[in-house]
Parts: structure tokens; C-alpha cells; sequence
């Protein structure tokens, strides 16, 4: 089965990093309560369902690699963090951020 162009792990890897962790942050984490955690497989499913599920090792990889990378957005510019335990929690600036009219600019603004 052939992906098409606007899916699969090419289509990914040509998104702008910081528009993409904006437009995920606020799937996975509207309706999330301030401090609460969020399990960060929701990441991986948000960006499944845009892209479509990774087809082979290669591909598997460059998503969880883009997957960090968008946690590592979250975290620098402190709206969302990591825990010890794994998933992942909704900071004051994050929930600020969820009622933004364009988040992709206010997450540049908090980085």
C-alpha cells in the first residue's frame, strides 16, 4: 500500500516543528486539568492519525524521534513536562496556551 503524499513519515518530517507541537499540544491536552497528566502515547496517536501509522523500523523511528522532539518544544517552552513516572503534565503556561486564538504564535512567544 503506497502512503500518499500528505501522509507517512515524509510528510512529517516537512512540518514546521514548533506550528506542529502547537496543533498537537492543544489535541492532546484540551480538556486536561491544570497539573494533571496526560499519557504521551496520546502524542503518538494525534500525529498517527494525521500521518498514518508508521510503516517499518525506519519509519517507526523517525516518529518517535519527532514525537520527542515536540516534548522537548513543550518542555522548553514550559507548558508542558515529563514526569519520572512517564506521562506527561499540563504546566500554568500550557493551560494558557489551550485558550489561545493562534497557539502556534503564542508558543513562539513562549520560546
Amino acid at each position: 500500500m503506497t502512503e500518499s503524499s500528505g501522509t507517512g513519515v515524509k510528510a512529517l518530517l516537512n512540518e514546521e516543528i514548533v506550528a506542529l507541537a502547537a496543533s498537537t499540544f492543544v489535541v492532546v491536552f484540551t480538556g486536561v486539568g491544570l497539573g494533571r497528566e496526560q499519557a504521551r502515547n496520546r502524542v503518538d496517536k494525534e500525529l498517527y492519525g494525521r500521518f498514518g501509522k508508521p510503516r517499518g523500523t525506519d519509519a517507526h523511528h523517525a516518529y518517535q524521534a519527532v514525537i520527542l522532539q515536540i516534548v522537548l518544544v513543550w518542555e522548553r517552552a514550559g507548558i508542558a513536562a515529563r514526569t519520572t513516572t512517564g506521562p506527561l503534565v499540563l504546566l500554568p503556561d500550557g493551560a494558557r496556551l489551550l485558550n489561545a486564538t493562534d497557539a502556534a504564535r503564542e508558543l513562539r512567544t513562549l520560546l
